[in-house]
């Protein structure tokens, strides 16, 4: 991927109290139909510089957000955590923030995230663009006991521990290694606004409790109960490489609960927004031009 000059548009920084914690937005436009664009796990909003421009020229207000603990948006209190459910009630109070209706851009956690809240307040949602974001495999609820043990050790292996700082060249290292499919440029952004000085070095901006796996398993009988309240048009995106990618049965059934389109974007993995951002946002101009006029 090569950088253009609508890549190099900066965007605005602005902060939002919703759900009583204070939440770090990016805004590229300020005017036109609101669009929320919301990263995956351990990512941040600047993962979408090479889309959000895009959208803004083509007409949107488009605004980009640090999840709870993500980026620089507040990290929850002692005692707290990051349940779904958490990040759905963030959602409400953003959503309120910004007008009452906005359309979703969402990847991977994200994802989940958008399409819980789109089924919780199906009123406020006015498109829905999942990115590799419905859900893993479904649980067996026999397993939920393990899983909830496993995250109490979980719980007291990140509090023993210590954050050591890193170099600038370590954090472009560690990052490779999670996206190898990412170019330097890439790569070297995601690190920048992935990091914030510490003594002796760097350290990574988001909460180390999201470094422990979440004790509630993922239920199809309970997401599908989300899934069949959406109301607003629905567009699943998957990448044509992808080592995340649903088997064909699963996905066939939950994009038939959401009524939903499915988009393939060639020549990418897991990361769409990063690693084809053009195609990218040529498809999600299309479907969001489809939705409004719906």
């Amino acid at each position: 991927m090569r950088a253009t000059s609508n890549d190099m548009i900066a965007p605005q920084s602005q902060s939002v109290v919703a759900n009583r914690l204070t939440h770090h937005l990016l805004e590229w436009n300020g005017d036109g139909p609101p669009v929320l664009l919301l990263h995956g796990f351990l990512e941040h909003a600047h993962v979408w510089d090479f889309v959000a421009p895009r959208l803004a020229a083509a007409g949107h207000r488009v605004l980009a957000l640090d999840w709870r603990g993500h980026g620089d948006s507040q990290w929850v209190g002692a005692g707290g955590y990051y349940h779904f459910a958490d990040y759905v009630a963030d959602l409400a109070g953003l959503v309120r923030a910004l007008g009452g209706r906005v359309s979703l851009v969402a990847h991977s956690m994200g994802g989940n995230a958008a399409a819980l809240y789109a089924g919780t307040e199906p009123e406020r949602v006015a498109a829905l663009v999942a990115i590799e974001g419905l859900g893993p495999a479904d649980s067996d609820p026999a397993e939920a006991p393990a899983r909830f043990a496993g995250w109490l050790a979980d719980l007291d292996r990140i509090a023993a521990r210590a954050r050591a700082p890193f170099s600038a060249a370590d954090a472009v290292a560690r990052l490779r290694v999670s996206y190898p499919r990412l170019t330097p440029h890439v790569l070297e952004q995601l690190a920048r606004w992935g990091t914030r000085p510490a003594e002796g070095g760097l350290v990574w901006k988001f909460d180390p409790l999201h470094r422990t796996r979440t004790p509630q398993p993922f239920y199809i009988r309970q997401a599908r109960a989300f899934w069949e309240r959406v109301q607003c048009p629905v567009l699943y995106v998957e990448g044509a490489e992808s080592p995340l990618r649903l088997p064909d049965d699963e996905r066939e059934l939950r994009l038939t609960v959401l009524r939903a389109r499915r988009a393939t974007i060639a020549a990418s993995g897991h990361h769409p927004h990063l690693e084809q951002p053009e195609a990218l946002a040529r498809v999600l101009i299309e479907f969001l031009r489809g939705a409004r006029a719906t």
